[in-house]
């Protein structure tokens, strides 16, 4: 469970960095939200459930 919190964790950071990119072309501020919470939730999904 640690594992995935992290994964979330990172992701996250990632995705907000991507956020940032969008935001500087002109997506705005949201930008940075939305691709934090793609960058947390994207990875959990690929993963599938866990135990597998």
């Amino acid at each position: 469970m640690a594992k995935r919190l992290m994964i979330v964790v990172v992701g996250a950071g990632i995705g907000s960095l991507a956020g940032l990119l969008a935001a500087f072309l002109g997506a705005g501020n949201i930008a940075l939200i939305g691709g934090a919470v793609v960058g947390a939730i994207l990875p959990l999904l690929v993963l599938g459930a866990p135990g597998k």
